[in-house]
């Protein structure tokens, strides 16, 4: 009868190094290819590269200078080819890594999709509500009641009136799905609509806008500004006895400041921080934590926002 040359005793701690060592292998890569995907980006490709080589060298140094102890331990001096060792953890890296590498590439796709799934919902729901407080009764009889003076003044300013109305509209409708706009983009809408405002509170309100020209290519979150305005408007007193003066102008490190001083209406609706946190959260979704800072006292309400590179 022939004899069997397998011997399980002697093979078997063999494949529970090579076993644990694809475990180990395998976790190992995870780990280096979600940090350099997610969390150090902006390394050096080179840097990353060598990282990842010298560190699975270690690995698989490791891994050979184990399988010489367990030979030792066990008499497999025979049963080991340390070359091919070398050359089979090398192809089983390349492999666990490229492996790796494809997944989390798939589910960095996946998170950036999400996040602008995330962002366009949040984008949408910024317009509507843009868009419901521009069509609300309120807004239109006091749109079509400046419209009204203006006209039975004989004004010259109806017709622009009514453009600068239609105007708005058109960008509004044009703009919705649109997440960020150029600043300069911006303020040719802040024109039009700062317009319609004026025929409504003529001198009770003012605003200033001083924005150097190298700051307008520059991005924020579509209608911020517009959002902001809103509120200065819709939050304090615009009287002859009180006017409401409007600053917006550059303050610096890529920042835009809205500045209004502070007479804050006694009866304010609760839904008075909705645009804002509105705003914030845009700007979280953009990957910026410090989007808007907002300060405040007894005299002055103040917003900065960040500028968004192009």
């Amino acid at each position: 009868m022939a004899t069997s040359n397998f011997n399980l005793f002697l093979i078997f701690p063999g494949w529970l190094l090579v076993f644990n060592f694809l475990l180990v292998a395998w976790y190992f890569n995870s780990i280096i290819t979600n940090l350099f995907l997610f969390k150090y980006k902006k390394w050096n490709h080179i840097i990353k590269i060598f990282i990842i080589i010298f560190s699975n060298s270690l690995l698989l140094v490791l891994f050979i200078f184990l399988s010489a102890f367990i030979s030792q331990i066990f008499h497999l001096e025979k049963e080991y080819n340390y070359l091919l060792l070398i050359v089979r953890g090398i192809i089983s890296i390349s492999i666990i890594y490229l492996i790796q590498y494809t997944l989390n590439m798939n589910a960095k796709n996946q998170a950036v999709l999400l996040q602008n799934q995330m962002l366009k919902t949040e984008n949408i729901r910024a317009q509507f509500e843009i868009l419901k407080q521009q069509i609300s009764p309120h807004f239109l009889f006091n749109s079509l009641s400046s419209l009204r003076s203006i006209i039975r003044s004989s004004n010259k300013n109806a017709e622009n009136f009514v453009i600068k109305l239609s105007d708005i509209y058109r960008l509004l409708l044009a703009n919705k799905e649109i997440v960020t706009i150029t600043l300069k983009e911006e303020l040719e809408f802040i024109e039009n609509y700062s317009f319609l405002l004026f025929a409504r509170y003529e001198e009770k309100l003012r605003i200033d806008i001083e924005i150097p020209q190298d700051v307008l290519n520059f991005k924020i979150p579509t209608f911020t500004l517009q959002l902001l305005l809103e509120n200065c408007v819709k939050h304090n007193i615009v009287s002859k006895e009180n006017p409401l003066h409007i600053k917006i102008y550059d303050s610096g490190a890529k920042r835009i400041t809205i500045e209004n001083n502070l007479q804050q209406r006694i009866n304010t609706e609760e839904e008075s921080g909705i645009g804002l946190q509105n705003l914030i959260k845009r700007y979280d979704l953009l990957g910026v934590s410090d989007g808007v800072q907002i300060f405040s006292d007894e005299t002055v309400y103040r917003v900065k926002i960040k500028l968004l590179d192009s």
